[in-house]
């Protein structure tokens, strides 16, 4: 599960000091997060098989482990996690390393807006790599489906589709064309449930009802689509 599903993040709060534990534990809980907190390096990694952590806090000063190093190996696993190294030292080359990996250091005693910021950015860029894929999907430029249309029912081979399925995928995709041509305010979602429909019905070699003319949903998303200033995806 992922934050666009839980609507919260799983976040590893890392110290030895079980005052500064809880301080960090308590604002994060507030924010709506769930927090695992630990107070040595290796609980920590005990914890990696369990969680995906999204946003990890990190004393510097660990037992057994520098803080850094940790937040190093955390990052390398995950380059799209947050790490912020909370240290009361002052040391430049610290700074230096913890900048070049990406990892954040906040200062002892700190701001909990300081904690909040880290926690901001991971949802903020993860809302742009949702939105980036999302595009990549809707605009066809993932991969040149069109090109090879006519060869995924064969290749997928589902005969007998429930005509239950047609039906739903049917009314799916006629709902979000109706939304995309009479709406001038409709989501991006509509994109994208109609392409993702019309795709499936393809893969799936469905039978989609035809207008009276006998244009297709097909064409009227390629049409959408060349009135919106965008390629089209099936023709």
């Amino acid at each position: 599960m992922t934050f666009q599903d839980t609507g919260y993040l799983n976040i590893l709060v890392l110290d030895d000091d079980p005052d500064m534990r809880q301080l960090m534990s308590s604002v994060l809980i507030a924010a709506g997060h769930q927090v695992v907190a630990v107070e040595t390096a290796e609980r920590g990694l005990e914890q990696l098989p369990y969680y995906t952590f999204e946003v990890a806090f990190l004393d510097q000063n660990l037992p057994g482990m520098e803080g850094l190093v940790l937040g190093e190996y955390l990052r390398h696993n995950n380059p799209h996690m947050q790490v912020a190294l909370v240290t009361g030292s002052s040391d430049p080359g610290v700074d230096r390393l913890a900048k070049e990996h990406g990892i954040r250091v906040i200062r002892k005693p700190f701001d909990v807006d300081e904690l909040l910021e880290v926690v901001d950015r991971y949802v903020a860029l993860e809302a742009e790599r949702v939105a980036a894929a999302r595009r990549e999907v809707v605009g066809g430029r993932a991969v040149d489906v069109k090109a090879h249309l006519e060869a995924l029912p064969a290749y997928f081979g589902a005969p007998n589709v429930p005509q239950r399925l047609e039906d739903l995928v049917a009314r799916k995709v006629r709902v979000a064309l109706e939304r995309m041509r009479y709406d001038g305010a409709f989501d991006e979602l509509d994109r994208a449930a109609a392409y993702a429909g019309l795709l499936t019905a393809q893969v799936l070699g469905l039978r989609l009802p035809r207008h009276k003319d006998g244009s297709t949903f097909f064409e009227d998303y390629d049409a959408i689509m060349r009135e919106l200033g965008k390629d089209p995806a099936f023709s």
